[in-house]
């Protein structure tokens, strides 16, 4: 059967073939140079193929050259494959994982006393793996350690510290608060499934038994808002859900909820692979914040309605072995516009502006197991 001309292109090469003696090969690309001593490993096409729709080689076309080609084909396919990193979690059972966030706050208000207020957090979160499903996702226990929260506000004459002593409830709340656990479920992805037990561990703090319960009441509210189930989402959201749904990608978008003073905003964060190494992958990112609805409350100016809006910068520095993070530097700027909807204080309609900018230094790791042992 006379055979047409035809060009047979791979993925990774190109053969041409001419009727004759002169036969050549084409390289494509930088891969295809490395079958260039092997130039007779081509093949023509019939006219037609068979009933089962297989292409007929000629004679000349030895087995061995055939399966060679093969052979290196499949194995230069899984070098590139290899080449990429894997955008997900590594964790193993038995291990423990820790993130240190160091947040620093300030919010100014322009009101008539243009309030100033400086707000200082240390978190630290430990997370160990129990257990891994079927569905591949991590079933960990979580506990808060080596907790201090600060607030000054001059013009309301507030000057908390859990570190300075002279707080004693707050002190002894931020010390039970680290004793308890919980537990959490997320996704290779960072995706947080479920939350249980940290609710009853603020319920705890609730029950503690003192004699100003009105002091009690504003320092629940206050551990609530920095460590609470709301902040705890928050947290993970921004620095654990970080991976995309899809693998492999250089640029993606995850749309989280992120809580601003208990206020729930929905955040749509955009993510760049920037850099790959040995030590690091570097993901950098933007996250956009605006309010579903407006938020309606009653505070000490009265009635007011309120909208959120802002932007916050991300840089991750992601191990490539575990895809745990290792550092983020983030900086967050939201402006928060009061409304007054009915007030003893201020005339209807009044608008008040008000703007915080919070830094993020995390820094995270393997926890080590002596440094485990010896807090437990």
């Amino acid at each position: 059967m006379e055979a047409i001309k035809k060009t047979v292109q791979l993925e990774l090469f190109t053969f041409s073939s001419s009727s004759g003696s002169d036969k050549k090969m084409v390289p494509q690309s930088q891969n295809s140079q490395l079958l260039s001593e092997h130039k007779y490993i081509y093949c023509y096409l019939n006219n037609k193929v068979n009933s089962d729709n297989i292409c007929y080689f000629y004679p000349h076309m030895k087995s061995a050259y055939i399966f060679f080609a093969l052979a290196l084909f499949v194995a230069l396919f899984g070098e590139v494959r290899a080449q990429g990193p894997i955008l997900s979690y590594n964790l193993q059972v038995g291990e423990s994982y820790f993130l240190e966030i160091d947040l620093q706050q300030s919010t100014h208000s322009e009101s008539i006393d243009s309030e100033e207020i400086s707000f200082y957090n240390l978190t630290r979160l430990e997370f160990s793996v129990d257990s891994i499903d079927a569905a591949d996702q991590f079933h960990m226990s979580v506990r808060y350690r080596d907790l201090l929260i600060s607030m000054l506000a001059p013009q309301m004459d507030l000057d908390i510290s859990s570190a300075s002593g002279k707080d004693k409830m707050l002190t002894e709340m931020v010390e039970l608060l680290q004793q308890g656990a919980f537990s959490m479920t997320m996704t290779p992805r960072g995706k947080l499934v479920s939350m249980e037990g940290l609710e009853e561990l603020f319920a705890s703090l609730a029950a503690f038994q003192v004699t100003d319960t009105l002091e009690q009441q504003v320092i629940i509210k206050t551990l609530e808002e920095a460590y609470g189930p709301d902040a705890f989402k928050s947290i993970c959201n921004v620095f654990i859900w970080i991976y995309p749904v899809v693998d492999p990608m250089s640029n993606w978008t995850n749309d989280i909820t992120y809580y601003f003073n208990t206020k729930a905003v929905k955040m749509v964060n955009r993510y760049y692979l920037t850099k790959i190494t040995d030590e690091m992958v570097v993901i950098q990112g933007m996250g956009m914040l605006n309010t579903i609805k407006e938020f309606h409350e009653t505070t000490g100016m009265g009635d007011v309605k309120s909208t959120v809006s802002g932007s916050q910068t991300y840089d991750f520095h992601m191990n490539p072995e575990t895809g745990w993070l290792k550092r983020c530097v983030s900086r967050q700027r939201v402006i928060i516009e009061t409304t007054i909807l009915k007030s003893n204080y201020f005339p209807q309609g009044l608008k008040i502006p008000s703007y915080t900018e919070t830094a993020f230094e995390v820094t995270g790791g393997r926890l080590d197991l002596h440094e485990e042992t010896e807090k437990r």
